[in-house]
């Protein structure tokens, strides 16, 4: 595997301006709460929300390729552009989740704030404590926002998820302290093995994968992702599938890549493996699903299978150009998946049920045409259909594999991805083909339907601006320094 040479600039700890955004959200938290005591408008907390989420990126983005370690930080292209990313996913359901939200505005709107900061920090940190109590921060607020609503179905989501993290919490556990007998420290930079290919190493490698395999929902770990996404409010499971799933991806991506430099060729086995069943079991299960919330979540489970691809070619080749063409290509294909994936769980909130089957969205594409155009756009995207963002993501994917000298790889993944568009195709057979029901519930207002519209905008717009890819290409050397 490839390592590049530090050229980090080391400042001190007074350095305390590039932990601003972590301050201006965490400080917009504690006034929500505060106003949440003279008044419930939750439309207010909404817009503090949604302005301190735009601040932050703005001020992240200003510090974009800094190169500079301060204590717990490193930050960089690559962790910029993923900390950007987090901000995003809390962007895109600030406002759609008004809908579910009847009390305790500023309860949910904090959370949402006070997630995000573990986010940043998960994504700025390479030291695996810090990573540690951060995800711990995202997962348990993630728990409190899957019940917010209190329906039935919701609670019991919320209640599995929690079983579940514990579970993985306690992997994660054991796998930081096999770290810390391997390596000999907690930091994922620098870190060099005391003992070469010795039993901890991997003992550290099978518990993290363990640990971290549940909370991005990787097959066999993904039962409780099922259950989650499907009985969690929908903005909320937009959430889950995107920013959350998200944070585990970029803390695998600088643990097994960078942390387990030295055992590479077991990372590569591992990941080798839950690749090709999470993509297979996943689209092979969701063609006879009939609720289209559980199709979504299947279809997160096959996303994740193709997004692990990239550790799948980095722990395997000795080429500097084909990992970071690698890199970038999953830095890419996260990007479209934010959009992709949101939208198409804020589009079931057009069925106006929670637990809306295909039936309920038949005639979508007659009562709402651009609806149903919109979430058409994101369905293909998910299957990788050319002209969006969702083939050019798969395009360069697969293309790094094949570079990676994996090509049988890359032909188990296009046949996975040609399984998906049977059933991404048979939710759109139900808009446009069959005839509306007398007694349907489509909610159809513009608070609805406009993150739908701006989210299949966004992803269409990734499919024809080709040339993002070569930008992100530029940031994807910052993973290893």
């Amino acid at each position: 595997m490839y390592t590049s040479p530090s050229v980090w600039n080391v400042t001190g700890a007074s350095s305390l301006q590039h932990y601003y955004p972590l301050f201006v959200l965490a400080i917009a938290g504690f006034v929500i709460l505060f106003l949440g005591t003279l008044r419930n408008s939750r439309r207010v907390f909404a817009s503090i929300t949604f302005g301190a989420l735009i601040l932050a990126a703005l001020m992240i983005a200003s510090d974009y390729n800094a190169g500079v370690i301060v204590p717990a930080y490193r930050i960089n292209s690559f962790t910029t552009f993923f900390a950007i990313l987090f901000i995003i996913s809390g962007l895109i359901i600030t406002y759609p989740a008004l809908k579910s939200i009847r009390k305790k505005g500023e309860v949910f709107y904090a959370l949402l704030l006070f997630v995000t900061v573990g986010m940043l920090i998960a994504a700025f940190s390479y030291n695996l404590i810090v990573i540690f109590v951060a995800f711990e921060a995202v997962s348990i607020g993630t728990y409190l926002m899957t019940g917010f609503s209190r329906s039935r179905r919701a609670l019991e989501s919320s209640v599995k998820y929690y079983f579940v993290g514990v579970l993985s919490t306690s992997f994660i556990i054991f796998g930081l302290a096999y770290y810390f007998f391997y390596f000999g420290t907690f930091n994922l930079v620098g870190s060099s093995a005391l003992q070469a290919n010795s039993t901890a190493g991997l003992v550290s490698l099978a518990f993290l994968v363990a640990g971290f395999g549940f909370k991005m929902a990787l097959f066999p770990m993904h039962q409780w992702a099922l259950d989650t996404y499907d009985g969690a409010e929908n903005s909320v499971s937009a959430f889950l599938s995107t920013g959350s799933k998200l944070v585990s991806f970029v803390i695998i991506l600088k643990l097994f890549l960078v942390g387990f430099n030295s055992i590479h060729q077991y990372v590569f086995y591992f990941f080798l493996i839950i690749s090709i069943a999470s993509m297979t079991y996943a689209n092979i299960a969701a063609l006879s699903q009939k609720k289209v919330k559980r199709i979504l979540a299947y279809s997160s489970v096959a996303q994740a299978g193709y997004l692990i691809l990239a550790l799948v070619v980095v722990s395997f080749t000795t080429s500097a150009t084909t990992i970071s063409y690698a890199v970038a290509a999953a830095m890419y294909y996260s990007l479209v998946y934010l959009f992709m994936k949101s939208g198409s769980f804020l589009a079931v909130d057009v069925a106006g049920k929670d637990d809306a089957t295909l039936e309920d969205l038949s005639g979508l594409g007659k009562r709402s045409p651009t609806t149903a155009a919109s979430f058409s756009i994101l369905l293909l995207a998910l299957a990788g259909v050319p002209l969006t963002g969702g083939f050019l993501a798969k395009f360069y994917l697969f293309l790094s594999v094949i570079q990676g000298n994996l090509w049988w790889l890359a032909v188990i993944a296009v046949i996975n991805s040609t399984i998906s568009v049977f059933y991404y195709l048979r939710i759109m057979v139900y808009m446009y083909a069959r005839p509306p029901k007398e007694n349907d519930t489509f909610v159809l207002s513009y608070k609805m339907k406009v993150p739908v519209y701006i989210t299949a905008a966004i992803t269409l717009a990734l499919g024809l601006w080709y040339p993002v890819f070569n930008w992100i290409l530029t940031l994807s050397g910052g993973l290893f320094w």
